[in-house]
């Protein structure tokens, strides 16, 4: 239950004892929030942020392909140590006038880049959408890269939302790439394409604010409350790393990462990329008894659970905990393509 303490302006703040929750919006005209959409978590404050559009590029300069935004989370700073998760939320607006009935969109963490008109960029995750289905949510967890905008906030330049491949036409639905055939972002986001549309109207450039009022992007910093964390440090105890310096020295039968080559022609019949040959994919495998490497609570419950009964099915998984991309070079015809495929070497594992 919500208790409410004090209320002055555009912050409220809210009471609970488990967790912190922030709410930073990207519109400074929207001065009230939803609390609808937040009902799995405890609300604790509201906090407002300005929304800039491609402030990471030069002035004058507009991209079809992608959009930038924005938020100032310095106020946060002094928590950072307290950072749980961290979730991006943006409403996909319908476009009926879309060219194109759906589309991949990736989202980017720009980075720092000494050329302007072209930021660096590291990616989160993706998504595909309807463009011309009814307005939805869309959630990406950016809590890596908000971890670090608090502990270096000159390294806050902002999200990146765009195509798969802007440089030809991507179809998500057989993952058919059309070459040499570029593709503008069709997707529309409130908050961010108001203006476009409007057409340029004030006037219903107003109306689309008002419309889509409570449906501005925004992030969600779930904390953990300083006493929490303090009355947890004493006890806490470091977990041994199942990563390759551990478990390819040690024989392990439990939970550990196993060494995997998989070569792309041979193993799965892969002819279109042209570096590497192949890669160490590597896997997780072994067994999960009681406390041994326990990511969650839940794990360790469950885990003593199947100790003491042994004939329960229910018992923690060996998963994949840190992953890690691989760059890879394939062809279009005769033009050379570079792409990082996200997700594809396990680094080390954990139960849960």
């Amino acid at each position: 239950m919500l208790h409410i303490l004090r209320g002055s302006g555009f912050q409220r703040t809210y009471r609970s004892d488990e967790l912190l929750l922030f709410v930073v919006l990207a519109d400074p005209c929207e001065l009230s929030v939803s609390l609808k959409a937040f009902t799995m978590y405890q609300l604790l404050k509201v906090i407002k942020s300005h929304f800039f559009v491609a402030d990471a590029i030069p002035p004058n300069y507009y991209s079809l392909y992608f959009r930038i935004v924005r938020f100032d989370v310095s106020a946060m700073e002094k928590n950072a140590s307290n950072l749980v998760k961290a979730e991006f939320r943006v409403f996909r607006l319908q476009n009926s006038k879309a060219r194109v009935s759906e589309q991949r969109i990736e989202l980017y963490q720009v980075l720092k880049s000494k050329e302007l008109s072209s930021p660096g960029q590291r990616y989160i995750d993706s998504k595909v959408v309807k463009t011309r289905a009814e307005g939805e949510w869309l959630s990406f967890d950016v809590t890596e890269a908000v971890h670090e905008w608090l502990h270096h906030r000159d390294r806050n330049l902002g999200f990146k939302i765009s195509l798969h491949c802007p440089c030809c036409t991507f179809v998500p639905s057989n993952n058919y790439i059309i070459p040499n055939k570029s593709e503008e972002l069709e997707a529309r986001f409130a908050g961010i394409d108001d203006y476009t549309y409007s057409s340029g109207d004030v006037k219903a450039l107003k109306s689309n604010r008002k419309k889509y009022s409570g449906k501005t992007p925004h992030l969600l910093l779930m904390l953990l409350p300083s006493y929490r964390l303090e009355s947890q440090q004493p006890s806490r105890r470091k977990k041994r790393a199942l990563d390759a310096a551990y478990c390819f020295r040690n024989v392990q039968d439990n939970c550990c990462l196993r060494p995997l080559y998989i070569d792309f022609k041979r193993d799965l019949g892969w002819k279109w990329i042209h570096e590497p040959k192949g890669y160490h994919a590597n896997f997780c495998a072994g067994a999960c008894p009681y406390l041994w490497s326990s990511d969650t609570q839940h794990s360790r419950v469950l885990s003593l659970y199947n100790t003491i009964n042994p004939e329960a099915s229910a018992s923690p998984c060996c998963v994949s905990q840190d992953l890690e991309p691989l760059t890879i070079l394939y062809y279009i015809g005769k033009t050379p393509k570079i792409e990082q495929l996200s997700n594809m070497i396990v680094k080390s594992c954990k139960c849960s």
